[in-house]
């Protein structure tokens, strides 16, 4: 029974965990920042110098543009720009199978 348990636990988090996506030893090359009409922010990440990355994990057959809202990610993600430092980026769809993810988690990384 443990093992019916134990297998059925690795189904669910594989299924979890493909529905997200690694960028690792990235370079940030760009950061656009649009504010939109209910003064909220939205940043638009340029990886190793392609305004796409991909694919989406929910789609694959369609690249996807990185965006964030959080300010964490952004003020990172500005950071590794500034100090040409490499990260690691978890990116996951948006919601709409397109070519809008969201960024999940982003880790600088010490050179």
């Amino acid at each position: 029974m443990k093992n019916v348990f134990f297998m059925l636990f690795l189904l669910i988090a594989c299924d979890v965990l493909s529905a997200e996506r690694l960028v690792s030893n990235a370079s940030v090359t760009s950061l656009k920042v649009y504010e939109t009409n209910d003064d909220s922010v939205r940043v638009w990440m340029h990886i190793n110098g392609s305004a796409r990355i991909g694919p989406n994990p929910e789609n694959p057959e369609v690249t996807c543009e990185l965006w964030t809202n959080s300010s964490l990610v952004h003020g990172s993600a500005l950071a590794a720009l500034m100090g040409k430092k490499k990260v690691n980026i978890w990116y996951a769809d948006r919601g709409e199978k397109s070519h809008w993810c969201k960024v999940k988690v982003l880790e600088v990384l010490d050179n």
